[in-house]
């Protein structure tokens, strides 16, 4: 879809691969100035090749969570756009519980997302109050599984569903701001990091356990997300979008006798 982001100030989290990285990308060929984030080198890199900057940030640790605020806040005089991406989904059964892993799950995919959302909002207020139609935009990725539990991973599920609340409650907050939130939920979304455990799985199995038949793409994802962020989405706020193939809804896994 074509978007014209010309002129807006984005910032985009864990951008340094996978969905937040073509999100970024994206943004970028839409004309505007993005704020790319990582926790490694590896993001700088990615920046420096479409000419946008980066900012470093180990969201495990409130200190730098509140520092990459500060860097935005002392360079920035608005800001258009804020994609809370960035997450890590530690696999872990009930009876192996691992808290050290349970504290950084929350800490990158909930506690690093509202603070730096609260952080920014100064600026996040400025845009929305600018007139400019759409307002600002605050995009969270979640997940199906804000909703939809699996086995051995209910820690994420945990995070994801804490974050979908944040949304709503943060979009009624801040509307009369002109500050829209909205929850975009990917499914089984292909990137470099699970193309290998996709396969192990198996893809003819998700093709069998996604109505669309397929696992999807980074880009599938792209195309939501630059809906929610420009002004075609002014009326949309406290939303979940999902980008799953219909993967989240229950099925009956057989065909009744005498039906094709």
């Amino acid at each position: 879809m074509h978007v014209d982001l010309g002129g807006k100030v984005a910032v985009v989290t864990g951008s340094s691969r996978g969905i937040g990285r073509a999100i970024a990308e994206a943004f970028t060929v839409a004309g505007a100035r993005v704020w790319f984030h990582g926790s490694s080198e590896e993001g700088r890199r990615v920046a420096d090749a479409v000419g946008q900057t980066f900012v470093p940030a180990d969201f495990t640790s409130a200190d730098e969570v509140r520092a990459m605020a500060d860097t935005i806040a002392r360079q920035e005089k608005r800001l258009d756009i804020l994609v809370n991406n960035a997450g890590v989904e530690p696999i872990m059964p009930l009876e192996a519980m691992d808290w050290a892993k349970y504290d950084a799950c929350f800490n990158v995919n909930v506690r690093a997302a509202v603070q730096l959302t609260t952080s920014l909002l100064p600026l996040l207020k400025i845009a929305g109050a600018s007139g400019g139609g759409g307002g600002a935009s605050v995009i969270n990725i979640t997940s199906i599984h804000d909703s939809v539990p699996y086995p051995q991973n209910a820690v994420y599920s945990m995070t994801k569903a804490a974050l979908n609340m944040f949304t709503k409650a943060a979009a009624v907050e801040l509307a009369p701001h002109g500050v829209r939130v909205n929850s975009l939920a990917p499914g089984a979304i292909e990137t470099d990091i699970n193309r290998e455990v996709i396969d192990k799985i198996g893809r003819e199995k998700f093709a069998e356990w996604i109505p669309a038949g397929r696992v999807g793409t980074v880009d599938e994802v792209v195309g939501p997300a630059m809906f929610l962020a420009s002004d075609a989405a002014s009326y949309v706020t406290g939303a979940t979008l999902y980008a799953d193939g219909a993967d989240r809804h229950n099925l009956v896994r057989y065909r009744p006798e005498g039906h094709d």
